[in-house]
């Protein structure tokens, strides 16, 4: 089997698999099954014409991989500037969004005041941003592996139990547009992608040369599977809910639980460093930010907006999903047009377009509201 094709494939899937997991029985409880495997099959696709795109515009430069500087290129004067700060706007709220986390899963542990375990996990994943980047690898494998360990035992001690769930419920405009944020959340991972055509062209340059488009699409798939197990797994348990998930388990034995929290703690935890050092290293590569002030907006911006308000799961991450990552899918599919005119597909960008805009108007309406 050739190894740059299982790198690539492996990298791409382990960073789409996240916390964006937690949100999904929610979502399927509200939608029925049926129409919640269609929406996350659905969106599986839109993420795999998106990062083919952005596998192509990664190739137009062999040096430089940046977003930042594909933006520069690619966009407007007027908007590359925004489409920058927009990434780095994303990163902070995700790493909001597992701070929301921590007192959900800290709650399957022990008993203990909610800002405890809050500020514990903040200072000790601060600390752990400005450690060498070569842990990068190691961390992101330790994320994956606490996530698909957290898939197995839900599904195992799901066993056979039957679905209490309909198949398919009405569907009003609420419903329609629930998903749209928590899913782009889901399957965001763009960063991963200059990785992944790193892998492709030293499998090119050492003559084991492999289809792009192939570990691009097994490295998307492959999260449907792991969430589709996560969400049968928990709805076998429950079908009463939360958007957090797991903290509608408590049911189960407290050895189980304890399980479950430490493994999702450890999950938060190498993500939350990992996302902060990425957001640290952008800061100071490509914005020219002063080192101390690059610390202090990776350090405090997060745990800001987490007491300004920023305390639901569901909403941060409907957010997050539908004004970023909108707006990300947005600004990807324009710089591909600009960079490929000619291309085959083309006409592709225009149902992307939207349902990334829809994602976005849906988003901001409902956070306005």
């Amino acid at each position: 089997m050739n190894r740059n094709f299982l790198l690539a494939t492996g990298f791409l899937a382990g960073t789409i698999i996240g916390a964006g997991i937690f949100s999904l029985p929610y979502v399927f409880v509200q939608l029925g099954l049926l129409s919640g495997f269609f929406y996350l099959v659905f969106f599986a696709f839109v993420y795999f014409a998106i990062f083919l795109m952005y596998a192509k515009l990664v190739q137009t430069s062999k040096e430089e991989h940046r977003f930042f500087y594909l933006a520069k290129n690619f966009l407007p004067k007027y908007l590359s500037g925004f489409a920058s700060f927009l990434v780095l706007g994303g990163l902070l709220l995700t790493l909001t969004i597992y701070l929301i986390l921590v007192p959900t899963f800290f709650e399957l542990i022990a008993d203990a005041p909610g800002l405890i375990p809050l500020f514990i996990f903040w200072a000790v994943g601060s600390i752990f941003i400005f450690v060498k980047l070569s842990w990068q690898g190691l961390a992101e494998f330790l994320g994956a592996l606490g996530i698909i360990a957290i898939v197995a035992v839900i599904f195992g001690v799901g066993g056979t139990s039957p679905l209490d769930v309909p198949l398919f419920k009405g569907l009003d405009i609420t419903s329609f547009f629930l998903p749209f944020g928590p899913l782009l959340f889901a399957f965001a991972a763009r960063s991963a992608v200059p990785k992944v055509v790193d892998e492709y062209r030293e499998a090119k340059r050492n003559g084991r040369s492999f289809p792009l488009g192939k570990a691009i699409f097994l490295g998307t798939f492959i999260p449907v599977i792991v969430y589709i197990l996560f969400v049968v797994g928990i709805l076998r348990l429950s079908s009463d809910v939360s958007p957090e998930a797991l903290n509608s388990l408590s049911f189960l034995s407290s050895e189980l639980l304890t399980l479950l929290g430490v493994m999702g703690l450890l999950t938060l935890w190498t993500s939350y460093f990992m996302i902060g050092a990425n957001v640290r290293e952008m800061l100071k590569d490509d914005l020219r930010t002063p080192g101390w002030l690059s610390a202090l907006v990776v350090l405090l911006i997060p745990l800001m907006l987490y007491f300004v308000g920023f305390q639901n799961f569901l909403t941060a991450v409907n957010f997050t999903g539908g004004v970023f990552m909108g707006l990300e899918g947005i600004f990807v599919i324009s710089m591909w047009r600009k960079a490929f005119p000619k291309a085959s597909w083309r006409w592709v960008s225009w149902p992307l377009y939207l349902v990334f805009s829809v994602a976005l108007v849906y988003a901001m309406v409902t956070f306005v509201l």
